[in-house]
């Protein structure tokens, strides 16, 4: 993550939200850009009528408000869905620092291309209307990518746009039907 790797260069604090609170509201000055350590932040946005609507949720080791990098305003508030841990940049150090470093401005945009694809991805698989497709496709998506997922069951419903009860039954079929297999902690496919 473009982060870490400025971290020696780039000032940094770390903050402690309860879940609920607000990191910050849209239409706030931007300041900073943020790093979720550990929890959830959902990210949602009033529309002119002033109905939430929540626009994307990060976890751990993802960023958040770098589409702000070049705004004046938040065009959505951030709160926390969960205790969560954030750590804070200066916008203006950041954009600093890219302008004078190539190469961590480099990694900076293969970071951002990567979440621009993952959230395509997302969205595909939101669109899906069968709910053991939905979440097969997700499965397959993130067993490719290699990763184990530390993601809360109900996260991951949150996530793909389901229900958790409506997750839990369709694991629990899938399970059944022997396309996948579960632990407490894990979830392998089997028939891909």
């Amino acid at each position: 993550m473009i982060y870490s790797e400025l971290q020696n260069i780039l000032s940094s604090k770390t903050i402690h939200l309860k879940s609920g609170q607000y990191l910050f509201t849209q239409g706030d000055s931007v300041k900073n850009i943020y790093c979720v350590n550990k929890g959830r932040i959902k990210l949602v946005r009033d529309t002119f009528e002033g109905t939430p609507i929540l626009i994307h949720v990060a976890y751990a080791e993802e960023s958040i408000a770098e589409a702000s990098l070049f705004s004046k305003k938040y065009h959505c508030s951030a709160l926390a869905g969960t205790n969560t841990e954030v750590t804070v940049y200066s916008k203006n150090e950041l954009l600093k620092i890219l302008q004078e470093k190539p190469k961590s401005m480099m990694n900076l945009l293969r970071q951002l291309t990567t979440q621009v694809r993952d959230l395509r991805m997302l969205n595909e698989i939101k669109s899906i209307y069968n709910a053991k497709e939905k979440v097969l496709t997700y499965l397959a998506t993130e067993f490719h990518r290699d990763k184990e997922s530390d993601l809360p069951l109900k996260d991951i419903a949150q996530k793909i746009g389901m229900a958790h009860e409506t997750f839990y039954r369709t694991l629990k079929t899938l399970e059944n039907d022997g396309k996948i297999e579960r632990n407490k902690s894990q979830i392998k496919l089997t028939d891909l």
